[in-house]
């Protein structure tokens, strides 16, 4: 009875061991500190001298990690020869051994001073997946302790339990170096490097923005359409301290005006119909980092107040709900229109505006920096052809004299088409003229004459805008082939803004 009692209380201490091992091992992420852990608690259990954790790479079984840990303070050496030899015998047996004498065991017949040191040995593998990832090592002296069944059964339970664990703390490294490396190049693509320009309004630009992306407080940028807003947005982001958490870019001209509330702060599960599940909004997912709510503009008078609300106590509610929820989010607002003149025509908050107007950055309009075109064309060239294909002086020559209503975006987008039609390693003004791009029936004469004709026509009582908002919806969907997806892409709205004007046009 004594024995049976004493039996059951030696498990039960094994089992708080284990326990506290696995709480131990739950609380390190690296893979050197699970494989120190290891170590030390299968010396303690198995009454080993040193023990060694031998990792090994999976396509070619090389060894690519070792750690080692002693206690006896003289004999803290790693062994390389020994690690290699036991873990080669078990990835080759696919099985543990114990051993009262690992020389003879091993079959070494020429052993050294030290090999003859080394007494009784116990080795297991390290599985995951049913592949060999690893081998345990457990040596004693020569005359010292031998390892009994105990000693096997334990380190048997300590196996599989470190196995998980140091696959664990794998996945967490290789899953942070990644985040380093995508860091690392989202801040090098997002640098002020890629605010390209030569011209003194860029330079400022780019001075500006050194200066205000360390800090919190909100930036106004203002420009026409296509000259880059969520682009600077993006570089004050990566160049701030909130670089490696969220950036969240919100449309606010594409968001349906009933689903507005509930895309920037969230809903609860039945807070309306349709509303099936809980949803968090755009602040709550860019806590601690930057949200960029471009065309700010467009944004429904009732939801402004509630904006101002969370610009000024960073406190959001979620539709549905009375809780109230902190939130650190810079915020970083873009608008293609004066927004003081909407605050005139009582279209925008004027609270609103002079708080988000705290560091306003003016982007300025391609034409206005003409020196920036050829700088811009060959940086598109390289983005998508490489070195392969480059501009001819006067095909540079030709880009400066176009008006560039599209700004950036279209001098982007007419370069890409440059890169695909034109097949000649140098593109001249020639074949730029080939493709529509500067002649008499390129696009950007084309539609002005169009514009300009339909305001000489126009009696006042026709509506010019929704003329052409329509022409251009029916363009669109000519150009995707009918596919409502692609034409909003086309066109870049979101899907359900294009189905709204679908159904406004009864098309």
């Amino acid at each position: 009875m004594t024995t049976d009692t004493s039996s059951l209380e030696k498990r039960l201490h094994e089992l708080e061991e284990l326990q506290q091992l696995s709480r131990s091992l739950s609380s390190v992420l690296t893979v050197s500190e699970t494989l120190g852990l290891i170590a030390d608690y299968t010396l303690k259990f198995c009454g080993a001298e040193r023990a060694s954790i031998v990792l090994l790479s999976l396509p070619t079984g090389e060894s690519v990690m070792t750690l080692a840990r002693s206690s006896v303070p003289s004999e803290t050496e790693i062994d390389h020869t020994v690690n290699s030899l036991v873990a080669g015998w078990v990835k080759e047996h696919q099985s543990s051994f114990v051993t009262d004498d690992i020389v003879e065991h091993l079959k070494i017949r020429k052993a050294s001073d030290r090999w003859r040191k080394m007494g009784s040995a116990m080795a297991l593998p390290l599985t995951a997946n049913e592949a060999i990832i690893g081998v345990i090592n457990l040596v004693n002296s020569r005359g010292g302790r031998l390892f009994s069944d105990d000693s096997l059964r334990i380190a048997n339970t300590i196996a599989p339990l470190a196995s998980r664990f140091i696959e664990r703390a794998k996945i967490h490294e290789s899953l942070t170096s990644d985040n380093q490396r995508l860091k690392a190049a989202l801040t090098e693509r997002y640098g002020l490097d890629s605010l390209i320009g030569a011209s003194s309004q860029m330079s400022e630009v780019r001075e500006k923005i050194s200066l205000i992306a360390s800090t919190n407080a909100t930036v106004l940028i203002v420009g026409e359409t296509g000259t880059g807003k969520e682009l600077a947005a993006r570089c004050i982001h990566y160049q701030s301290d909130r670089a490696d958490k969220p950036f969240i870019p919100i449309n606010c001209a594409a968001i349906p005006e009933a689903l507005f509330e509930s895309e920037l702060f969230g809903h609860e599960r039945g807070a309306y119909t349709g509303a099936t599940e809980m949803m968090k909004g755009k602040f709550e997912l860019a806590n601690q980092g930057s949200i960029f709510l471009d065309e700010i503009s467009e944004t429904p008078i009732p939801l402004q107040t509630k904006l101002l609300r969370v610009l000024e106590d960073k406190i959001v509610c979620r539709v549905g709900s009375s809780a109230e929820q902190h939130v650190d989010v810079r915020v970083l607002a873009a608008s293609s229109t004066e927004l003081r003149q909407a605050v005139v025509d009582r279209k925008f908050s004027e609270a609103l505006y002079h708080r988000l107007n705290v560091l306003p950055i003016h982007l300025p309009p391609l034409r206005g920096r003409v020196e920036d075109i050829p700088l811009l064309a060959k940086a598109f060239l390289h983005e998508f052809c490489g070195t392969r294909k480059s501009f001819a002086a006067d095909a540079l020559a030709l880009l400066t004299e176009l008006e560039w209503r599209g700004n950036v975006r279209e001098l982007r987008n007419l370069t890409e088409r440059a890169s695909i039609f034109i097949s000649s390693d140098q593109i001249t003004a020639a074949h730029l003229r080939s493709i529509g791009i500067g002649s008499e029936g390129n696009a950007i004469t084309g539609l002005e004459s169009t514009f300009q004709r339909l305001l000489r026509d126009s009696d006042g009582r026709t509506d010019v805008l929704e003329s052409i908002e329509k022409d251009l919806v029916k363009s669109a969907l000519r150009e995707a082939q009918g596919n409502v997806t692609r034409a909003a892409r086309l066109l870049g709205i979101d899907r359900s803004a294009l189905q709204r004007r679908l159904e406004k046009y009864s098309m």
